[in-house]
């Protein structure tokens, strides 16, 4: 056995629903605490995962997920990806049984403070960045939530000095409860996961709950550019703002091409936004957004400069992966919306070839076409949203392929053709603005597999 929740759980018998990585996670810290775990999931998962959880004396209910598993359960633990209209849902809240989130459940048992970034887009970038800024400065940290690890996988080793960085999406507050963030960050609010939410107004909802229970010792930190976020300031937690188009009282903004920090009463000048090493307006707001969030930590500005100009940047998002006969790929398969094809596109001076499409989530195109129409020197486009792309982007040049390795060829075809003798040759950007999951496993498979693609083309010409 190992620690317990520092806030109390309600019960000792758990249901956790869902075998992937946030119901794992959760099961295993109960489970070492000395919980009767059972764990139901309609799929069976993979040999290794049930070889473990049987080690540990998790029992299991695979094949089933029905509400007859709440009998002699005393609460109920949420996997984000099964949708909140579930049947065991429905039962247990008519029982009077709380359903918690795995972030929930992580909460409980942390002894370092949480810092949650929310947002419709930039999430994973700034819960990245600033868990490197923490880190570059000496802090113990570690970055968690819907990025990467689960926070139930982590928690543990993470000390009162140390501090959770972690990513939040709406699904995950559909089921908190005491959820009480030192640092609470919402970057953005575009549509998206309407299809589960219904409406903006309750995603725009639940993006709030993170700040209910804050308290003024605590922080909130809000994107003064979007009018969306700005409107739905609430709760008493002290106020912190970033900004590229304002000066903001207290916060992160750009100020004559400078990034700003506004603290305490105090400004000062950071650094030119133009070391940041980022690509993309997007990305100087995700900075900023990251500044404003450590900013309660007074960092030496020092180290916050160093860690600023050397980040990369995550995986899938507008990632180099190489360059082949002058043209330049960039792999940004994390833009699984319409807002993130948005500001990739943004991101770049000269036309690109895109590759786009993929699972829609009834997003409208046509309120891109105009950036499409600057912006896209040639579109190829894949998967169940390639019509209502191609019906959007009037004037834009398109071509359809059946596969992404055949997406990969077209658009390496397009790009030379357009680039001609010119250098630089162009860029191939993969930067879907749709789900993954007709096609591929999840963004990082179709992401890995572009890369894939783009070096079996490395490797042909190295061998011409």
């Amino acid at each position: 056995m190992t620690s317990s929740p520092r806030i109390p759980l309600p019960g000792r018998r758990p249901l956790v629903v869902g075998a992937a990585r946030s119901g794992l996670a959760a099961a295993r810290l109960l489970r070492r605490s000395g919980f009767d775990v059972e764990l139901c999931d309609r799929a069976e998962p993979a040999a290794p995962v049930r070889a473990e959880l049987s080690s540990l004396g998790i029992e299991t209910r695979f094949g089933r997920d029905d509400a007859a598993l709440l009998e002699g359960r005393d609460f109920v633990v949420w996997s984000p990806g099964i949708p909140i209209d579930h049947p065991i849902v429905t039962a247990a809240r008519a029982a009077s049984l709380a359903v918690l989130s795995e972030l929930e459940i992580g909460f409980r048992y942390a002894r370092a403070p949480l810092l949650c970034v929310t947002g419709t887009n930039g999430k994973s970038t700034t819960t990245d960045l600033t868990g490197a800024l923490l880190r570059g400065a000496g802090r113990e940290a570690a970055v968690c939530g819907n990025i990467g690890r689960a926070i139930c996988d982590v928690v543990e080793g993470v000390s009162e000095a140390g501090v959770l960085v972690v990513e939040v999406s709406s699904f995950q507050l559909e089921t908190v409860e005491r959820l009480k963030p030192f640092v609470a960050t919402w970057l953005n609010l575009t549509p998206d996961h309407l299809d589960r939410h219904r409406t903006l107004e309750a995603y725009a909802a639940l993006k709030q709950r993170l700040f209910a229970l804050q308290s003024t010792s605590d922080y909130a930190v809000r994107n003064a550019d979007d009018p969306g976020v700005m409107a739905q300031r609430a709760g008493v937690a002290t106020a912190l703002e970033f900004s590229r188009e304002r000066e903001v009282a207290a916060g992160a903004n750009v100020v004559a091409s400078g990034i700003e920090l506004a603290w305490r009463g105090a400004r000062e000048t950071l650094m030119p936004a133009a070391e940041v090493s980022l690509r993309g307006p997007h990305n100087l707001s995700n900075a900023l957004a990251a500044l404003a969030t450590v900013l309660p930590f007074e960092l030496p500005r020092a180290a916050l400069r160093e860690t600023l100009r050397g980040y990369r940047g995550l995986e899938h998002r507008l990632e180099p992966v190489a360059t082949v006969e002058g043209i330049e790929f960039v792999n940004d398969s994390k833009a699984t919306n319409l807002d993130s094809l948005t500001v990739a596109l943004q991101s770049f001076r000269e036309p690109v070839v895109l590759i786009a499409g993929g699972r829609d989530k009834g997003q409208d195109f046509g309120t891109a076409l105009e950036l499409a129409r600057r912006k896209v020197r040639h579109a190829v486009l894949i998967g169940e949203g390639a019509d209502r792309i191609a019906a959007a982007w009037r004037g834009v040049p398109v071509t359809r392929a059946a596969t992404l390795a055949e997406a990969v060829d077209r658009a390496f075809e397009a790009a030379r053709d357009a680039a001609g003798g010119s250098e630089p040759r162009g860029t191939v950007l993969l930067s879907p603005g749709c789900a993954s999951f007709d096609m591929f496993r999840d963004f990082e498979d179709r992401g890995a597999r572009f890369k894939a693609e783009v070096e079996r083309l490395r490797l042909k010409e190295a061998r011409t």
